[in-house]
Parts: structure tokens; sequence; C-alpha cells
């Protein structure tokens, strides 16, 4: 299931190169893992996102294979109307080091927000904290607002 498709432009190569994001699968475990900071609890995290329920990955991927990945967690909330309220939660969105500064990112998110509309999803968020200014202005530049309105107690 191809959920966008689009084009991006390698140094290495001189055509554009058709990419599409897609669910991401146990096959994809291995190069999902790659993407990871910590290699040696990548293995475990990824398999405990593919088998939870509520987390969804999508995963960018070209000839050249995954070029970035979006953990997604959904989950089911009252609304102000008394109504529930599907929300998805982009937890991690990850575009491979020598893949970056191509707008892989900002076609991941797209995706990200059609597949929530799809769902019939009331709204994607976001949380990143105060000291990811990069990440900060990417969600902004992309239209994310800021909201306030989550308490949080460490347990």
């Amino acid at each position: 299931m191809s959920i966008i498709e689009t084009e991006i432009t390698n140094e290495t190569v001189a055509l554009p190169l058709p990419i599409r994001v897609r669910l991401a699968g146990p096959r994809d475990c291995e190069a999902l893992c790659e993407l990871l900071d910590r290699p040696e609890y990548a293995e475990e995290q990824v398999m405990t996102w593919l088998q939870t329920p509520g987390t969804t990955l999508l995963v960018a991927q070209s000839e050249l294979g995954i070029l970035g990945v979006a953990v997604l967690f959904t989950r089911i909330i009252p609304g102000p109307d008394a109504g529930m309220h599907k929300v998805v939660e982009v937890d991690n969105l990850v575009v491979r080091a020598d893949q970056r500064g191509r707008r892989i990112g900002r076609r991941l998110l797209a995706a990200v927000v059609e597949w929530a509309r799809q769902r019939r999803a009331s709204q994607v968020e976001v949380c990143i904290g105060d000291v990811n200014r990069d990440a900060k202005r990417f969600y902004e530049s992309f239209g994310f607002a800021h909201a306030v309105d989550r308490l949080v107690l460490a347990a």
C-alpha cells in the first residue's frame, strides 16, 4: 500500500528517484534499526513498535532502500462535546543521515497527515522538547501550532 508517491533528487544520481510511503512490517526491521541512534536497543525497540496495538510505522522508501520512518501512536480521547476523538501522535520521525535536507521528512510528514485523515483522526500531534529548536521549526513550518493543554507527572 502506497500512501503517497513523490520524487527526490539525489546528488549521486542524475535522475530524480521516486519515493513512496508505505506501512512498515517485520521485514523492514534491519533497515529501521539503522535509522535509530542507539543500536544496542534498536531491534527490541523496532519490534516493540511493530507489535504494539495502536502503533503504526510509515516508511519512506526509494530504490536506495528505506530513507525515513515515522512512528505513530493512535489513541481515542474524550472530546469537549462528550464524544470521542481519534488523535494520531507522531512519536518519532527520522530520516537517514545521508538523505537529510532533501525534503524527505516533509514528504513523510505529509503522508502521516494524509494517513491520519484517511482514518478520520481529529488531529495530529507531536511532542517536542524545548531544546530541540530545529524540530520545532520543522513542525511549525508544516503548520503545527503550539498548544498547552497537557499536564505531565513522572511515574
